[in-house]
């Protein structure tokens, strides 16, 4: 599947139109047709490289509204249509002292919304 997204391909480059390539549904994926995103300061940052890890071309913003579009088999907290929103992560292990005190966002294996796939992708 091929969408539009607007990203830089460097830290000192504008934003542009570019056509992204999503991999396929897995079995614990929720797919969302995006409706809002908004960028804030800290994809600013990411965006232009000023913090480490940033992978180009880089499509900032991970404060998203939208409609479930697909589900994976696994999944079974949400439905095609349901409303859902995003946050500047996406996965933790939900296993380590972190995530079990409810504080995922200092889990080791915290995936976020832009700099790569999840771990099991």
């Amino acid at each position: 599947m091929t969408v539009k997204a607007y990203g830089a391909h460097a830290g000192d480059q504008p934003l542009v139109s570019l056509d992204i390539t999503r991999r396929d549904v897995g079995a614990h994926d929720v797919r969302i047709d995006i409706a809002y995103c908004g960028v804030c300061h800290s994809d600013l940052h990411q965006v232009r490289g000023e913090w480490a890890g940033t992978l180009y071309p880089c499509v900032p913003g991970h404060e998203i509204v939208g409609r479930v579009a697909a589900v994976g088999a696994h999944v079974s907290r949400h439905k095609v249509g349901d409303l859902v929103g995003v946050g500047c992560m996406v996965d933790s292990c939900q296993h380590c002292a972190d995530c079990e005190d409810g504080l995922e966002q200092y889990c080791d294996a915290m995936v976020g919304t832009y700099n790569g796939p999840t771990a099991d992708a």
